[in-house]
């Protein structure tokens, strides 16, 4: 004891010194000779080979020798990566020198030694990369090799049959081995700590000790008490669901967990425990054992996600009573996890017997089972609390719903099952059902307490969504993002281990190869946040030009809009090209297989395209333009828009036409408004015989001169058209400065014709209807009391307008 002791205090500097070790062991074979580290390569490969061979060797051991092969699998890809420029450099300039000549066929002396000297410097720069290629071979079959058979144990372990919990010796030996177990722990204890050099050791350690302590007191006290209680108060004060009240819950949740574990983990690296429980002295400023982080995480899952004592906290939509029994049940299952984490780690140190275990973990795992029943009934009631009345207007909710339905199942049968296979002797397999499902949980409530402060926390700094709205996009990427980060933790929760997350992260980045080009998550990744800026720089510069530039000069909304599509069409090319160029892919090698698809997507694309170009010319050549009335394909409307693929164009009873591009370039497009908005009207009018065709011409033409929107030069005209079998045909002809007025300046000049011809007592015909002859006027001698006969009427067939009903 005396001798651990002694070896304290350079136990820092031996840490130092194994440190410096294991990097020169890794950096010697980055440093040696192409040669060299082939053989060493080769001799680890084989040294590994014979260890997993070997039946005895331990799972750990698997594991570590697992990591050397993944560093020697990255080496090695690391060298490929290396030649890869160079290989490319001088293949291109073999290449350059043309295709070899046919056998017997001469070849200029210079270029014959070139071709030479290319030659053996390609196949010297490919021996390192073949080396690499037969090393990467071997040792992913290793790798296989050992991720096998660490399944093949896993597998054989949770099927495993020990003792049996029910029968009377099991826990017989269990207590006896149970109270020799306490008294060497207690002698063990006792003599750490009346130990003298222990002692000296701590007393060293006193000032690190002492500030840790008041570290951890000072975050327990002043800052729980001091900011959690300033946010309290705010919160308090401020409107339920606004913006800050928000912003307050979400800090408060997000205190009540980083206090807990910085104090926890402060307190436990001032004390050091470790030393009572034949371990090292860690030395470490922080340390947080892991029973003790379940319990602060079900301590922080119950203040936060139920909120039993703070209604307006709470996040699941239980009321007090559920909500305290929901918290009860968490932090019970917290401390259940604790305790079984705490015993599995202890067993191996203290030598624990199978027996033992048995008699430890079978209780355990019936109060766990009877934890997850219990859960299973909280889960049952959300799904009645939340189901909308129409589940059609909430398909994600009710997506949601379901979930929660299937895992209360779920529970119910891990809850029945498991005790069942711990009392057959399958311990393992019992506890692989209970405390995975109990973490998973855990897991389930975290990822909810999280989405849920980062949601108000966003909306804390953009504002929140509008009544009735479920926020867009924003949860759903939050969400996604939550989702993403407890993946690792759900694999590991269910047996995956570390080294197969960074199995994982590696295919990830090493990536896959797809025509001789290399997709991966960095390639990936660069590739969208380059592509991502170039589009936000467009929209930037569209803005810029929209608001700043264009409006000072003399083009029209649809030049305008022109330049600003033109600028969006070059800035997604220009941003599309320098993300490709800046994630290194090589277009080239899809060459071919683009040339091969490109004559069948040609055949099913060629409208598309036909309507892309035309969308293009249309921008261009400005035959249409936004804002134009035009007719074609027997619509009539004004342009609003011109796209990619088609133009809209919204009629006069205020209905939108989706025009392909093609038909406004292949077709006949009236446009009343390309180069001017002036245009001609022309108003038929029709009288009877009996009137005096000059009279007709000047009030027609004062009608005209008259009117604000009809221009002076070209000057108004009067056509005399023909003669009709009733009736004369005339024709007012007019320029309006704005021949969008056109129906409104016609029915003004009717108004005003029907008032002119009115008094001068001018008859008309409807144009181009024949009308009967008009019956002749009895004669009489009645006459009005003015003295004045009745005015002629306006039509032939047509009573006095005396005589109409109004």
């Amino acid at each position: 004891m005396s001798a651990k002791a002694d070896r304290a205090p350079v136990g820092g500097l031996s840490r130092l010194l194994a440190a410096l070790l294991v990097w020169l062991a890794l950096a010697l074979p980055l440093a040696a000779q192409p040669n060299d580290r082939a053989n060493v390569w080769d001799a680890t490969a084989t040294r590994i080979q014979e260890q997993v061979n070997d039946t005895t060797t331990a799972t750990a051991a698997l594991d570590i020798m697992r990591a050397q092969l993944a560093t020697i699998r990255d080496e090695a890809t690391q060298v490929q990566k290396q030649q890869e420029p160079a290989i490319t450099d001088l293949s291109g300039r073999l290449k350059a020198l043309g295709e070899p000549p046919a056998e017997g066929a001469p070849e200029a002396p210079e270029i014959a030694q070139r071709r030479a000297t290319l030659n053996e410097q390609i196949a010297s720069a490919q021996a390192p990369v073949l080396e690499a290629q037969e090393v990467l071979e071997r040792v992913n079959g290793l790798i296989e090799q050992i991720d096998r058979i660490v399944r093949a144990r896993f597998s054989a372990e949770l099927l495993s049959r020990g003792p049996s919990p029910l029968l009377p010796g099991t826990w017989l030996a269990a207590g006896e081995e149970a109270w020799a177990r306490l008294f060497a722990m207690k002698e063990h204890i006792v003599s750490q700590i009346s130990d003298v050099a222990n002692r000296q050791a701590a007393a060293r350690r006193l000032p690190t000790t002492l500030a840790l302590l008041v570290l951890g007191v000072a975050a327990a006290v002043m800052v729980r008490r001091s900011v959690g209680g300033w946010i309290e108060r705010r919160a308090a004060r401020a409107v339920k669901g606004g913006r800050t009240f928000d912003f307050l819950v979400a800090l408060r949740n997000l205190l009540r967990l980083v206090v807990p574990v910085v104090t926890t983990g402060l307190i436990f690296a001032a004390f050091d425990l470790g030393v009572l429980f034949a371990q090292e002295p860690n030395g470490s400023f922080f340390e947080l054992p892991l029973p003790v982080g379940f319990i602060i995480g079900a301590f922080w899952l119950a203040s936060s996600l139920l909120a039993p004592e703070q209604p307006d906290y709470r996040l699941v939509p239980l009321d007090d009573h559920e909500a305290a029994h929901a918290g009860r049940l968490t932090i019970f299952l917290g401390g259940l996890l604790a305790l079984a984490a705490a015993f599995k780690t202890a067993a191996p140190e203290w030598d624990v017997s199978q027996g033992t275990q048995v008699a430890v973990f079978y209780p355990l795992l019936v109060l766990g089972a009877l934890g997850l029943w219990r859960a299973s009934r909280f889960l049952r009631l959300l799904p009645l609390r939340l189901h909308p009345k129409d589940m059609s207007d909430a398909p994600a909710l009710a997506t949601g719903l379901g979930f929660l339905s299937v895992i209360a199942r779920v529970l119910r049968v891990f809850a029945v099952v498991a005790p069942i296979l711990g009392a057959a002797g399958y311990m393992a397999a019992g506890a692989f059902l209970v405390y995975p499902t109990i973490l998973t949980l855990g897991l389930i409530g975290a990822g909810y307490v999280i989405y849920d402060l980062l949601c108000k926390v966003t909306w804390a700094m953009v504002g929140p969504p509008a009544e009735g709205q479920d926020g867009g996009l924003l949860p759903v990427v939050i969400g996604a993002l939550v989702c993403m980060a407890a993946a690792p933790f759900l694999a590991l929760t269910w047996g995956a281990r570390w080294i197969d997350l960074a199995e994982v992260w590696t295919l990830l980045n090493n990536g896959v190869t797809m025509g001789g080009m290399r997709l991966s998550v960095g390639v990936l990744f660069t590739l969208t946040l380059v592509f991502g800026f170039g589009v936000a720089l467009t929209r930037l510069m569209q803005r810029v030009m929209r608001s700043t530039v264009l409006p000072r000069t003399r083009l029209d909304a649809g030049g305008r809009n022109a330049v600003l599509a033109g600028i969006g069409y070059v800035g997604f090319a220009i941003a599309g090209l320098a993300a490709i160029s800046a994630a290194g892919l090589n277009l080239s090698s899809l060459a071919i297989v683009a040339g091969a698809l490109s004559v069948g997507i040609g055949f099913g694309m060629q409208n598309i395209v036909s309507n892309f170009v035309s969308g293009i010319i249309l921008l261009v050549e400005r035959p249409v333009k936004e804002g134009d009335w035009i007719e074609v394909g027997g619509y009539s409307g004004y342009v609003r828009g011109i796209n990619v693929r088609s133009t809209e164009v919204e009629t006069f009873d205020r209905a939108s036409v989706i025009l392909p591009n093609s038909s406004l370039i292949g077709g006949a497009v009236l446009n009343r408004t390309h180069n001017s908005m002036s245009g001609r009207l022309q108003v038929p009018i029709s009288v009877t015989y009996e009137s005096d065709p000059k009279t007709v011409e000047r009030i027609l033409l004062e009608i005209a001169d008259t009117h604000p929107l009809v221009l002076q030069e070209p000057a108004p005209r009067v056509l005399f058209m023909d003669f009709g079998p009733d009736e004369m045909n005339f024709e007012l002809r007019c320029w309006l400065r704005d021949v969008n007025f056109q129906l409104s300046a016609k029915s003004d000049m009717n108004f005003e014709i029907y008032e002119e011809f009115r008094k001068a007592g001018i008859r008309m015909n409807a144009y181009g209807r024949d009308m009967p002859p008009v019956p002749p006027v009895p004669e009489t001698d009645e006459t009005p009391e003015t003295g004045a006969a009745d005015p002629a009427p306006l039509a032939g067939n047509s009573p006095p307008l005396a005589a109409r009903p109004t």
